[in-house]
């Protein structure tokens, strides 16, 4: 993002704002400067041309937020990754990751979604259409470590969870009734192809997305994992050190943690990656 968007999210121009009560005016004169008529955001990430919907200055928010909070990941994806390759996209969104890495990729390869919430899901689709591009196979379902039905948390301020959150009632978020699979036997029963690099965002689902790719994730093709922890949201059992202690058990030798707000984001590979971020 250039300039002009990096400056409207600076902490210290938020603050002004807020102390001037100038807050939603701001947001509007952003929205309007950034946003098409036809409510289409123009933007590049990592110099890829992109273009999402963006009908309110909340969503606008929402889709800059995100490149915002997860360069990390895009910085180390868009740097290792190439023409031909198969990427997995767990958690996907509306397109935040798909969309520039399938045209990181280029025909010659693949980007498979997976994004359970219903209306992600269809803008998923949507995104997909406004950039035009035919080499993302979705599926809305959600990945585990056995083949169940479930039930996704969605509304009450917080983003889809397939973990309910502490003090969540009926009243606050919704349950949407997903279909859970097995990475590992999906990949199997859909003749999918090994990816050199996955990212996971499944707000506390993450150990059992693990562990049912594991086979997948322990190929020697697969180079590649970007893997955000929740620890508030994690099962009692399962603590934020076990999830690294798997991802080290499928062959990644290089792991590396950090802090981002409540999460940590851990960047795995299986041998000397390009560092682009540091």
């Amino acid at each position: 993002m250039n300039g002009l968007r990096r400056l409207s999210y600076r902490s210290s121009l938020l603050t002004l704002a807020r102390s001037l009560h100038f807050t939603e005016s701001l947001r509007k004169w952003y929205y309007r400067w950034a946003v098409s008529s036809e409510g289409v955001l123009r933007t590049r990430v990592n110099g890829i041309a992109v273009r999402f919907y963006a009908h309110t200055p909340e969503e606008l928010r929402g889709v800059e937020g995100r490149f915002l909070l997860e360069k990390d990941f895009l910085d180390v994806l868009v740097a290792n990754l190439g023409p031909g390759d198969v990427f997995f996209d767990v958690g996907s969104h509306i397109g935040q990751f798909a969309i520039p890495l399938a045209k990181v990729v280029g025909n010659q390869g693949q980007v498979v979604a997976f994004e359970p919430e219903a209306q992600a899901y269809q803008r998923l689709l949507d995104h997909l259409e406004l950039n035009t591009l035919s080499n993302v196979r979705i599926f809305r379902q959600a990945l585990g470590d056995q083949n169940a039905a479930g039930r996704l948390f969605v509304g009450g301020g917080a983003c889809p969870s397939l973990v309910a959150h502490e003090g969540d009632s009926e009243q606050q978020r919704a349950a949407e009734a997903v279909d859970i699979v097995q990475g590992d036997w999906l990949v199997r029963t859909e003749g999918l192809s090994i990816p050199r690099a996955v990212k996971i965002d499944v707000e506390g689902y993450e150990y059992s997305v693990l562990r049912g790719l594991q086979q997948t994730l322990a190929h020697p093709a697969c180079e590649l994992l970007c893997c955000e922890i929740h620890p508030g949201l994690l099962p009692p059992e399962v603590k934020p050190e076990a999830v690294t202690v798997l991802i080290s058990s499928l062959g990644f030798t290089h792991i590396e943690s950090f802090p981002r707000e409540a999460e940590i984001h851990v960047l795995a590979s299986k041998g000397a990656a390009k560092d682009a971020s540091r």
